[in-house]
């Protein structure tokens, strides 16, 4: 209608005015006045694309051209990463964002030079809820004044953990979108016949590395699964059977199901709990005390079940397999002490324990430095505990050391079982 603040008279010239002012503005902000389009959107993490983790690519179809490459991070921010997660077919968007500089799951600089080496979007802004490219602000598609550092990096979603009132977490109700039968659905999936590869992979395309467990909903307390008052006024139903993903899929487009009969059951539905916490994975496989005489460093110099040594810890992470062995601090208690020593065949109750550094380096009693240095002895353990005299093995509790971490090797523990 005809705003009546402009008067009779100057009703058209004002509304004009206004029109080229806009368009100008636009054009001042990076916008755009033709509706440019997305064509394409996907992950790339090193030289695999179709991942959910990985410097994101679009193809951009303006009015007389296309272009296609990496989204510069300037003037990034989670609504507008958000939108290129959906963009590339993420239903449930955004987990997190950064880029090329500080990631690790970036596309290797030979697989974007293969790919054109190029920017397709500069100064991208999108305001909350944006459905399309159109409603965002941007330069002209494929101008740009970026490096490859500044490629934006999504990790995306695709599932859903829902707990009590629809709460989302590392654990819960499976919430899927996906595929099914050619058409896009979102809903929950049944437990049944979900394997170990599936839940992982679910796992992977909710934002977590690792899967630690699945069930059927049935059979988990209720503060940690979808409760039935937000499935009803969710209208939240089974969507789909018989789930099966392949190995390390990140998107739900490498799973195939079957739809949900009518008398699918709710409470059949998939639960998953998954982490990004590696640590929960590693056990604790051998203590030892070791020793070497100084001057003698190769590996069979070294030897180990003493009654006397620098304590020597092995573990094994039993998702990956991964096997390492290295040093832990010290601890001033003596039950760890005494539990170490019945472990190595020496009943000791009240066992010497010292810092290593207390240790004579011209002695053979303890891991030297020579040998620590050249077998590249690394701490494994920042803290190992066991309750009590006499503990075995699984009765002992640790905390994994971070890479790189170094109290120094003379706060290693060193024990004498006498």
């Amino acid at each position: 209608g005809i705003n009546a603040e402009y008067g009779a008279t100057g009703t058209v010239e004002a509304m004009f005015t206004q029109l080229l002012t806009t368009a100008a503005a636009l054009l001042l902000l990076g916008g755009h006045v033709h509706a440019d389009t997305i064509t394409s959107a996907y992950l790339v993490d090193g030289n695999t694309s179709g991942v959910s983790w990985g410097t994101v690519m679009v193809g951009v179809k303006t009015h007389n051209s296309s272009v296609f490459g990496m989204v510069c991070d300037d003037y990034m921010n989670v609504t507008t990463a958000d939108f290129l997660c959906k963009a590339a077919g993420f239903e449930y968007g955004l987990y997190e964002w950064s880029n090329n500089r500080i990631s690790q799951h970036n596309i290797s600089k030979e697989a974007w030079n293969e790919l054109g080496g190029r920017f397709a979007l500069d100064n991208l802004k999108c305001p909350p809820g944006v459905k399309t490219l159109e409603d965002c602000l941007y330069v002209t598609p494929g101008t740009h004044n970026c490096r490859y550092d500044e490629g934006v990096v999504l990790k995306c979603m695709g599932v859903k953990l829902l707990k009590r009132d629809g709460v989302p977490g590392s654990r819960g109700t499976v919430l899927f979108h996906g595929l099914i039968n050619g058409s896009r659905s979102s809903g929950l999936v049944g437990a049944g016949g979900v394997d170990n590869k599936t839940a992982e992979a679910l796992c992977n395309m909710a934002g977590y590395k690792y899967q630690v467990g699945y069930d059927f909903t049935k059979n988990i307390y209720r503060d940690y699964k979808l409760n039935c008052d937000t499935i009803q006024e969710e209208n939240i139903s089974v969507v789909a059977e018989d789930l099966n993903c392949f190995s390390n899929s990140t998107v739900s487009r490498n799973c195939s199901a079957s739809a949900a009969s009518e008398d699918s059951d709710i409470d059949n539905a998939l639960w998953l709990s998954c982490s990004n916490d590696g640590d929960q994975f590693w056990e604790l496989t051998n203590i030892t005390l070791a020793r070497n005489t100084p001057g003698n460093h190769e590996e069979e110099d070294l030897m180990t079940g003493s009654r006397w040594g620098t304590v020597l810890v092995t573990m094994r992470n039993t998702y990956t397999g991964k096997e390492r062995r290295g040093l832990t601090r010290y601890i001033n208690s003596p039950y760890t002490p005494s539990s170490i020593c019945d472990m190595n065949g020496y009943t000791k109750k009240n066992p010497i324990y010292r810092i290593a550094g207390q240790i004579s380096d011209y002695s053979n009693a303890k891991m030297s430095c020579g040998f620590i240095i050249k077998n590249e002895m690394k701490f494994v353990l920042s803290y190992l505990d066991c309750p009590g005299y006499y503990q075995k093995l699984s009765g002992c509790s640790f905390t994994v050391a971070d890479e790189g971490y170094s109290p120094g090797n003379d706060n290693a523990l060193w024990i004498g079982c006498y």
